[in-house]
């Protein structure tokens, strides 16, 4: 009899379970951290008046302005081509800054705004970065297209999303998401992909430089083999947060030490990676797989936030097509060490898209909003 044959079909078993797990869970996906700190959510309503122009729901994504602590609400209102501002502390109107389409003010696109004092707002547009006063003259406008210089054979800045960007406090240099024509190619290869991806625009020289930072080990181990592949950017005193809307890891860049750090945080309710295009050719993203958001520290606290869309199955159960406008979303609550304090679903009456945080909670634009005079949000605050 041979007693060894069990002992041997056994370890050939293990193997294959371990080789088969390990298929499915990357070791470069991270496992999240859990915190001991215990937080609870309220759900409540705010609205804030809107003249005549302003619209009940904004299809952007906004920029929030603390001043003396009052908190503003600066977002593009797509229709009118303008810049409307909300006193988020008052629950009011401000103003609206409106933007020229042609002439020497003319703004051409609005893809992100950042505020860098109430006189000086930049504006991401299409091959520009536009610097305006309050009143939405441009005071200068930069170039954003590179064909070739240090560090690049060409690309160009680009701020779509949440691929945020930012100005230093003497507002002389701008930081964002660089875009290399090799990366942005249909087939991308791993030296493409290990292009730095933070450029770094001197508004004095317009040159540009570098940031140590490339696409993730995640994207370059698949070659980019993904439909989503702008990052998600935080832009702290100390550090860049960033992540991508294909991964549930967060990273983190230290602008002293200058190095990375991978933090893990899965969620609980959703797949934490997408699938290759190249291996679910017929895989829609935007209606089926997850999509990770920014992470966005949440004022008075030392907290930060990240929010998703979960993914869910292509077909219902009643055999029909799976609509993204019904994705569950989810809200993630984190240490400053990006520890997972909670992790809950937001009420389905709530949108998940142009979220923000101000001192009194986190803020999503509801679904009932459709009253032409006010803008209606579901704000979760930390109970005290």
């Amino acid at each position: 009899m041979n007693h060894g044959t069990p002992t041997i079909c056994s370890s050939l078993l293990f193997i294959f379970i371990f080789l088969a797990s390990c298929s499915h869970n990357s070791p470069l996906i991270k496992d999240a951290t859990k915190s001991r700190t215990t937080v609870s959510l309220e759900l409540s309503k705010a609205g804030i008046p809107v003249d005549s122009v302003g619209l009940a729901i904004y299809g952007t994504d906004p920029f929030i302005f603390e001043q003396n602590n009052t908190h503003f609400l600066y977002i593009y209102n797509t229709p009118q081509h303008s810049i409307d501002v909300y006193n988020l502390t008052q629950k009011s109107f401000t103003n609206r800054i409106q933007l020229k389409t042609e002439g020497p003010d003319e703004v051409n696109k609005v893809y992100n705004i950042f505020v860098h004092s109430p006189d000086s707002i930049y504006i991401f547009g299409k091959g520009r970065l536009y610097h305006t006063s309050s009143k939405g003259s441009v005071i200068k406008a930069y170039n954003t297209m590179y064909e070739k210089s240090i560090g690049t054979d060409g690309g160009y800045f680009h701020s779509p999303n949440e691929a945020n960007f930012t100005l230093n406090k003497g507002g002389t240099k701008m930081t964002g998401f660089f875009l290399h024509n090799t990366s942005s190619a249909a087939e991308r290869t791993q030296e493409s992909l290990a292009n730095f991806i933070i450029g770094q625009l001197d508004l004095s020289t317009n040159n540009i430089s570098f940031l140590p930072i490339e696409y993730s080990e995640f994207i370059k181990k698949h070659k980019g083999d993904f439909s989503e592949l702008k990052p998600n950017l935080t832009f702290t005193e100390n550090q860049i947060i960033f992540n991508w809307p294909i991964e549930s890891n967060i990273y983190t860049y230290s602008y002293t030490t200058e190095h990375i750090k991978t933090h893990g945080a899965k969620s609980e309710y959703s797949k934490n990676v997408s699938p290759t295009l190249s291996t679910n050719p017929e895989y829609n993203y935007t209606n089926e797989g997850t999509w990770f958001k920014a992470v966005k520290p949440i004022p008075g606290t030392n907290y930060y936030y990240r929010t998703h869309w979960g993914s869910q199955p292509k077909l219902n159960k009643d055999g029909k097509p799976s609509d993204a406008l019904f994705k569950p979303g989810y809200l993630m609550i984190l240490t400053k060490e990006f520890d997972i304090i909670t992790e809950i679903r937001i009420n389905n009456d709530c949108f998940l898209d142009g979220s923000f945080a101000t001192d009194e909670g986190i803020f999503f634009w509801a679904k009932d909003g459709m009253n032409e005079n006010e803008m209606k949000f579901c704000v979760y605050s930390l109970a005290k």
